[in-house]
């Protein structure tokens, strides 16, 4: 029965994207990777909980399919914060957060210069 399971999550990890402008372990499906790897170490002959594994595939599934975006469409072209969907990600890119992190360095030093 771990067979069907192994399997079946490799499926869904076909189709959920790797986001590289997330690094260091912030991408989700680079997430999900470790963690089926991790859950079926020894590959589909792992001893799993069929319904378990079924029901948490299932959900995986509908979401790397967009089923709920789909069936509930959204008409607005931003995001409640008022950013758009592009600059969303462009904010939570590690290569935003390393800025600002920089930024924040920059400010605190000379915050507590001594003159």
């Amino acid at each position: 029965m771990a067979r069907n399971s192994y399997r079946n999550f490799l499926r869904v990890l076909e189709k959920w994207p790797l986001d590289e402008s997330k690094t260091g372990g912030r991408d989700l499906g680079e997430h999900l990777r470790i963690r089926v790897s991790e859950a079926f170490r020894l590959g589909d002959t792992t001893p799993t909980d069929e319904a378990d594994c079924q029901r948490v595939c299932a959900s995986l599934n509908r979401i790397a399919n967009n089923s709920y975006s789909i069936r509930y469409p959204r008409k607005l072209t931003s995001t409640s914060t008022g950013v758009t969907v592009q600059e969303c990600h462009q904010i939570t890119s590690t290569e935003f957060l390393k800025a600002i992190e920089e930024s924040e360095k920059g400010l605190l030093s000379g915050m507590f210069k001594q003159g």
